[in-house]
């Protein structure tokens, strides 16, 4: 099984890193990172002998007939996984047009990317950028921090790339050094089991904790668990659709006495000397540890989708499920958590999995779905999605089918050959303005794009991520967001902190995300239920091969059912019309496909004029169909029933 993967950045969010200075081990990994030896260890190089940082030569990536984008790159450099690179280099920029951005490929081997499914190569990793007007006339020193503990990882490719402007740009002293940072410091409790955001915003709570016969019981609008100090066990049960009890856990960790530290609606703590539970609203349950602790976790349902990164666990069946998602502090030094499973059938109760969690982890256990599934929204917000701010008479047509619009990345001033990248600056603010007025007055939300990771790329920290779509939604008044992605693919953390934040900000307003790959570990079908329970709406399946609409892959993760409870939509433009076909799927089965999972389709960038209703999918079938969906259940305001498969 691969193992996590995790981009960290030089700023991240604050409040959960400690910043701390690491020392350098061993050398340079880059031959020829000065360019001494020519173009030897590089490929697509030029280089230049007249503006240098050092040495004799420089590379020059000379963009003056404005290409869309120009790179050179490095051989695959050999590293070992779990531990720590910082990558460096000096980089001079005559003008500042366009971006420069520093991928480094992750490879199996030096002739073999590596993998998380057979559509997707792990994603890269930028940890060098530098924006239009950035570094201009001057050499300058910038780094990045690497790190990869999958087990299968056997090196890194660099790849400087400068993309949409005529700039000319020279390279030098390319450094790739391993590096070590300081143990991390013991958690503060209760503190550190403790988060920004409120779930209750989002209808799950701590509906109470009380003790009874030396137990602690706290339940959640999703959960109850039950801590038995004296035995050191915590059961654990979902509450929606019904009580069952899905896991426990034995650990000699839960021993002792633990007593209420901090209680709200939004969490709960429950401390004893060295371990404290964070019993959250939306039914996670984070457990911090200041020594060494075995786990030992049983399952009490057989697993219909089950899947594992070590030592990240996600099970589900077809009422709901729990996961286990461990946690290290990045840039600092602990001695992780590791997960062992026998060979077992887990399609049955019973199934167990060991956990060795070291001094200074933190575990993230959630039982789902953490909320209950919201059907009169999934039936009254209807999303129609533009490219642009569409012409009034358009917008007015629309808004009989629909009433949240979601305008793509047009609007923005930066938007070229289909990327929209931080910073984000509204390209005709009156006309955009005079849009959302439109769109209310017609009783439409609008929310509108933004992609979390480029403000990595932009060097940017999460807070200042959050501080910038603040003040753009202030300035301009819209409602809500969709994100492309999570904020930070590769850290399950960061995405929840910065989910609950951003939930915080808008209320009850729409957040609709799309996360075909997935925190905690960039994959497709390992993901954080109780991440994406704070959206109103998921958009997964791109670029993914669908196996027609009895795939498991749509009803266990694309649709959120007694999962998330979210509301499911589908990007489906690898979608097959049946297993073993090689025919395409066409729109009219994808819609199908989703009303039959309770789930729901956008209408995805509609032409003007619109032309024959009886010829649209969406006109003149879906939304009819959603309609008579919609009169089932305001009749018998019970549950409508999953058709899968």
């Amino acid at each position: 099984m691969h193992r996590l993967f995790v981009l960290v950045a030089l700023l991240m969010a604050a409040g959960l890193l400690q910043a701390a200075e690491p020392e350098v081990v061993g050398g340079n990994l880059v031959s020829n990172g000065g360019f001494e030896a020519g173009t030897e260890g590089w490929s697509n190089l030029k280089l230049d002998d007249k503006l240098v940082r050092e040495g004799t030569h420089s590379a020059v990536l000379d963009n003056t007939k404005n290409q869309d984008q120009i790179y050179f790159a490095h051989t695959v450099v050999p590293i070992q996984a779990g531990h720590y690179y910082r990558l460096s280099m000096d980089l001079h920029r005559l003008n500042g047009e366009g971006y420069v951005y520093v991928h480094c490929n992750w490879y199996k081997s030096p002739t073999e990317r590596l993998m998380i499914s057979k559509n997707w190569a792990m994603p890269r990793a930028v940890p060098i950028s530098s924006r239009t007007g950035e570094h201009v006339g001057r050499w300058s020193r910038l780094s990045g921090i690497l790190y990869n503990p999958n087990a299968d990882l056997g090196g890194v490719q660099i790849v400087v790339i400068l993309r949409n402007g005529a700039d000319v740009v020279h390279v030098d002293d390319v450094k790739l050094e391993e590096i070590r940072f300081p143990e991390a410091p013991a958690w503060k409790l209760p503190e550190d089991v403790t988060f920004p955001g409120s779930p209750s915003k989002m209808g799950m709570s701590v509906q109470g904790v009380k003790t009874q016969g030396g137990q602690l019981q706290v339940t959640t609008t999703g959960a109850r668990y039950d801590l038995d100090p004296a035995k050191g066990s915590l059961t654990c049960y979902q509450r929606i659709p019904s009580l069952e009890k899905v896991a426990s856990v034995d650990s000699a960790g839960l021993k002792g006495q633990f007593k209420v530290t901090r209680q709200s609606k939004d969490v709960v703590v429950l401390q004893s000397a060295d371990v404290a539970l964070g019993f959250q609203g939306d039914s996670l349950v984070t457990i911090a540890t200041n020594k060494p602790l075995k786990m030992h976790v049983i399952g009490h349902f057989g697993a219909k989708h089950l899947r594992r990164s070590d030592p990240h666990l996600l099970a589900v069946y077809e009422q709901g499920g729990f996961c286990v998602m461990p946690y290290s502090r990045p840039s600092l030094r602990s001695d992780g958590t590791l997960l062992e499973m026998p060979e077992q059938d887990c399609t049955k109760p019973g199934w167990v999995a060991n956990y060795s969690v070291g001094a200074r982890e933190m575990v993230g256990l959630a039982v789902f779905p953490g909320r209950p599934f919201d059907w009169a929204k999934s039936f009254k917000w209807r999303i129609v999605n533009t490219s642009d701010c569409p012409e009034p008479e358009a917008l007015k047509a629309y808004s009989k089918y629909a009433n949240v619009l979601f305008i793509f990345s047009k609007i923005y001033k930066d938007h070229q050959a289909g990327d929209c990248h931080a910073p984000y600056t509204i390209k005709e603010p009156a006309r955009f303005r005079a849009c959302i007025a439109q769109a209310h007055k017609l009783g439409m939300q609008v929310i509108i794009y933004r992609h979390p990771t480029s403000y990595e790329w932009a060097g940017q920290t999460l807070d200042q991520m959050l501080a910038d779509m603040k003040q753009c939604r202030d300035e301009y008044k819209f409602d809500g967001w969709y994100l492309d992605g999570y904020p930070a693919w590769a850290s399950w953390m960061d995405s929840y902190t910065t989910i609950r934040r951003l939930r915080q900000e808008i209320g009850d307003r729409a957040l609709y995300v799309h996360c075909t790959l997935n925190p905690p570990v960039s994959q497709t079908e390992l993901y954080c239920p109780f991440i994406d329970s704070y959206c109103d709406f998921l958009l997964r399946g791109e670029g993914q091969t669908i196996n027609g609409p009895d795939d498991p892959y749509m009803r266990y993760v694309i649709n959120t059912q007694n999962i998330s409870n979210s509301i499911a939509t589908l990007k489906g433009d690898k979608m097959l019309a049946a297993a073993g076909s090689d025919k395409p799927s066409d729109l009219r089965l994808q819609l199908e496909t989703m009303l039959k999972l309770n789930g729901r389709c956008r209408w995805a960038y509609p032409k003007w004029p619109m032309g024959e209703v009886e010829t649209d999918p969406y006109r003149g079938f879906y939304f009819p169909e959603l309609d008579k969906q919609q009169a089932e259940w305001e009749r018998t305001r019970k549950p409508l029933p999953m058709r899968w498969p």
